[in-house]
């Protein structure tokens, strides 16, 4: 009868090979874990710029008055550099009753502030609300843009942006007010 001797252990090149799959395998999902970390930061940006467009437009069918005579009409979208954001207007409409005008004055502002943050809580965050006349209809379309690069730097994403800027985003959305 033949012996055949058994193998005891692993020998030292598949313990070596084996390490070196394993930490492919690790870096791989570390790689993931930063897609997926960045995506989901670009995701939340998205989500508040969501937010605030239909806030806008929800201020200007509240004060429809004020609204119908282009009184929300503002724009500080910027292709380059910092935006400017508006001055606080005169009448403080948080804590006192204000007309039609000064209630759009206060809401614009309030929507576009530094200090506030509104739209400023983007990077660079800045939007714009315009009104127009369509037939019997008045349309109402806000956007909101901000740059979205560390997505875009990791994600190579394709998607319309401002001024053949690949990192800015935007979200527009137009209704009848």
């Amino acid at each position: 009868m033949v012996s055949h001797p058994h193998q005891k252990g692993f020998a030292l090149l598949e313990v070596l090979i084996a390490l070196l799959v394993l930490s492919f395998g690790l870096l791989g999902v570390a790689g993931l874990l930063l897609v997926t970390m960045k995506a989901n930061t670009s995701s939340i940006m998205k989500q508040q710029a969501v937010q605030l467009a239909y806030d806008a437009v929800d201020r200007a069918r509240a004060n429809r008055q004020a609204a119908l005579t282009g009184n929300y009409d503002v724009n500080n979208l910027v292709t380059s550099g910092t935006p400017t954001y508006p001055s606080a207007p005169a009448t403080d409409c948080g804590s006192v009753s204000c007309t039609p005008e000064q209630l759009a004055a206060y809401d614009t502002w309030y929507w576009l502030s530094k200090d506030i943050k509104d739209i400023a809580r983007l990077p660079m965050g800045s939007g714009s609300i315009v009104t127009q006349a369509s037939g019997s209809d008045t349309l109402v379309t806000v956007t909101v843009q901000w740059d979205d690069s560390p997505a875009y730097r990791k994600l190579d994403a394709a998607s319309p942006n401002a001024a053949g800027h690949p990192s800015i985003a935007n979200f527009v959305v137009t209704t009848l007010l």
